[in-house]
């Protein structure tokens, strides 16, 4: 008898325990509901609502939480963030679109619209998921930028211009920027001036319609002299490709703009707006094709991050935002494999080859697009190269220059190599950054602009 009822009471516990947690659970599933309606299909496929972030907060919703989205038969769990980026490529994100008091749904690098076929004038339904289910991943994706040239320690950081140095491409053939053109971030005459200086002669537009040019040359503050002059002679293609990298419309822009690339002379530059999606994707599929390592691929990438966010190599922010961006673009896109399978084995040449054949180009022009990718280039001594960085050792040597005056008999000099700028050597020899008007007035003789440098340069540096 005691044990019969030391077993119910088991039993009663079992019960209360259980419907304690399935009250909980109920009490989060059934928060309170917010209807919305599709007010505008942005430019990419984007959502905006007609209701306003602040009826998400005003029930409770927080940044962090999962929400469930339901549209017609469609039930998705959506985590609630500020940015494209704070989800992976491909993944769904709810936005508070803050700049613009925006409540917006959408895919980050992906066509909401067109994938479940939602229209204006069409109703989502929001509901809490998972309290906090998203916050620790949120927390670690918060980047923030200015658009203040002051806040960069070069105009090349600012503009985010560099060159593509990776294996098998000429360090003086290809580089990537932000918009020459559209000066919305302000950074527009910086990547103009440092495009005219490399020589630039094809440009790829990523972003932006023939009429969006057109409408950047005819505003008041147009300055950026050297793109109109390769525009009006028609060494710019506008591909006004959206942000869904694996779609059909993407794939056939970038075949077109590749085929532009085959039919026209280096320096060839690459760029959307900020210089960072589409503009890293594509040079990260042309990096691959030529035989670049997905180290070198990633780093290129993540130099972006670097230069706008002040993202540090090796944090644990640096690894997430490169495995749910470009490892995670050239995993399901390039690869064609299940996201998140390792890829560091794969033959990522022949795979950004298939993929290219499968977007439409042939062997014949992928073979063109080789040789137009890794033939020299001839650049005037007085211009200078910027690329990624890669350390080397400083060198001494005995004084030779009788204009040097140091009380020691050996002076310390630096060979510039692929990937310096000033600013990274000051950081590295002199353990400051801001010394790096020191080393060009310094050598000011070989030095024509303290921005641009040249691979090979010898440089002496200043006492540490």
């Amino acid at each position: 008898m005691k044990q019969t009822k030391k077993i119910i009471s088991l039993l009663l516990v079992f019960v209360m325990v259980f419907s304690l947690t399935i009250t909980a659970n109920a009490a989060e599933k059934g928060s309170t509901v917010v209807n919305g309606t599709v007010k505008e299909v942005q430019k990419y496929g984007n959502l905006t609502m007609d209701i306003q972030p602040k009826t998400l907060y005003d029930v409770g919703y927080e940044l962090g939480d999962i929400l469930e989205v339901t549209i017609d038969d469609h039930v998705l769990e959506i985590p609630f963030c500020t940015s494209y980026s704070d989800v992976d490529t491909g993944s769904l994100v709810v936005r508070d679109d803050k700049e613009g008091d925006l409540l917006v749904v959408a895919i980050n690098m992906g066509d909401f619209s067109t994938t479940y076929n939602v229209n204006v004038g069409d109703t989502l339904t929001f509901s809490l998921s998972e309290k906090e289910g998203y916050l620790g991943e949120y927390l670690l994706r918060q980047l923030t930028r200015t658009n203040t040239r002051s806040d960069y320690s070069t105009d090349s950081v600012f503009a985010n211009f560099r060159n593509i140095s990776t294996t098998g491409i000429n360090p003086s053939i290809l580089y990537r920027s932000s918009s020459p053109i559209n000066n919305e971030l302000g950074r527009a005459a910086y990547a103009d001036k440092l495009a005219e200086s490399v020589g630039i002669n094809t440009v790829l537009n990523l972003a932006d319609s023939e009429e969006e040019i057109n409408g950047y040359i005819a505003s008041e503050n147009f300055n950026s002299e050297y793109y109109k002059s390769l525009y009006d002679e028609g060494n710019v293609i506008s591909l006004y490709m959206g942000v869904d990298i694996a779609g059909e419309d993407f794939g056939k822009k970038l075949t077109k703009g590749l085929r532009f690339l085959n039919n026209n002379d280096g320096p060839y530059l690459i760029h959307c707006t900020e210089g960072k999606d589409r503009a890293g994707f594509v040079s990260a599929v042309l990096e691959c094709l030529m035989g670049a390592t997905l180290d070198e691929v990633v780093a290129d990438y993540m130099t972006t991050y670097e230069n706008y966010y002040k993202v540090e190599v090796g944090s644990e922010q640096h690894k997430s935002i490169a495995e749910s961006n470009i490892l995670a673009s050239l995993t399901t896109v390039v690869c064609g494999l299940e996201k998140d399978s390792d890829i560091s084995e794969v033959d990522l040449s022949k795979a950004a080859e298939d993929y290219l054949l499968k977007i439409g180009m042939t062997s014949t022009e992928i073979n063109t697009l080789k040789v137009k990718l890794s033939v020299e280039i001839v650049v005037p001594e007085e211009t200078a190269i910027e690329e990624p960085k890669i350390e080397e050792p400083i060198i001494t040597e005995p004084v030779k220059e009788p204009e040097v005056k140091e009380t020691d008999s050996e002076v310390t000099y630096y060979i510039v190599v692929s990937g310096d700028c000033l600013w990274n050597i000051a950081k590295t020899h002199l353990d400051n950054g801001t010394r790096y008007m020191e080393i060009y007035n310094l050598n000011k003789e070989t030095i024509k602009n303290p921005e641009l440098i040249n691979i090979g340069q010898k440089l002496l540096l200043p006492t540490k």
